[in-house]
């Protein structure tokens, strides 16, 4: 399907892949879905899936389903250099659309979270706002409610962001894009959600009160499996052309003092 041409208010990416075995997980997905699709609001928003091709075909069948953009990707992007991000922001890149942000998979958004976080942005002329974040299970109980910061100063950034920072995040697509942060993308993967938090200083933002983001914590989650070097994963990295080593080697390259040494001299 293609993209509309006139300018959306908003474009959310979102990213697949095969991560571990078995997923995306057929379930989070319907539901991410569902809580993107059926946002409350007038404003104009698209949905792109930042698909790898070999997901599994009820996958496929599951988004060529929803009547939304996919964009497909080479396998394994998760392993790949910049990782998931990378292809983030590449969609990003590609969009027409005042704001941006994405969700992974397995999690939610509040019904109102495009309307509310979109009408503070508006209001207040902001380039950042951020929702609350709660963390759920693999059958969507609420297990924990935590406690979003409430601003962004030459405090916080020593600080380290709250939970799932990132994730709750809207963006302006050309404020963020032209932050610093696409200088260290390539090199980003472990260190993706500090970067994103650290160049976020250099926005003009707030937090809204009044939306949600639902983070999702369950068995076949990437973050339970992240250290885990198994001869599996290991095979992956080798077609991905990225090993562990030069991972780190990445991470290891970027001088996290003098990045905030330059968004506050």
């Amino acid at each position: 399907m293609e993209r509309s041409i006139s300018m959306n208010d908003l474009t959310i990416v979102v990213p697949l892949g095969i991560s571990t075995p078995g997923t995306p997980v057929i379930q989070f997905l319907q539901w991410c879905v569902e809580s993107l699709q059926q946002q409350e609001t007038s404003r104009k928003y698209e949905i792109v899936f930042a698909c790898d091709d070999n997901v599994s075909s009820e996958v496929k069948d599951l988004l060529n389903s929803t009547g939304c953009s996919i964009s497909w990707h080479d396998p394994y992007s998760f392993f790949r250099k910049g990782s998931i991000w990378k292809k983030i922001i590449t969609e990003w890149q590609k969009v027409d659309s005042k704001f941006v942000s994405f969700c992974h998979y397995d999690d939610l958004w509040s019904s109102n979270k495009v309307d509310s976080q979109l009408n503070l942005m508006n209001m207040e002329g902001l380039d950042l706002s951020w929702s609350n974040v709660q963390v759920v299970d693999e059958n969507n109980k609420i297990l924990t409610i935590t406690n979003s910061r409430g601003f962004l100063n030459e405090t916080t950034i020593r600080k380290g962001p709250s939970y799932a920072f990132s994730h709750s995040t809207i963006v302006s697509k050309d404020k963020f894009l032209e932050s610093g942060i696409m200088e260290y993308l390539d090199r980003s993967a472990p260190i993706y959600e500090g970067l994103h938090y650290l160049f976020c200083h250099k926005l003009k933002g707030n937090r809204d009160h009044n939306s949600t983001f639902y983070h999702r914590v369950h068995g076949s989650s990437v973050s339970n499996n992240l250290h885990t070097e198994t001869p599996e994963i290991s095979k992956i990295r080798e077609i991905a052309e990225y090993s562990l080593d030069e991972v780190f080697q990445d991470e290891k390259s970027i001088n996290i003092d003098e990045i905030i040494r330059q968004i506050y001299p």
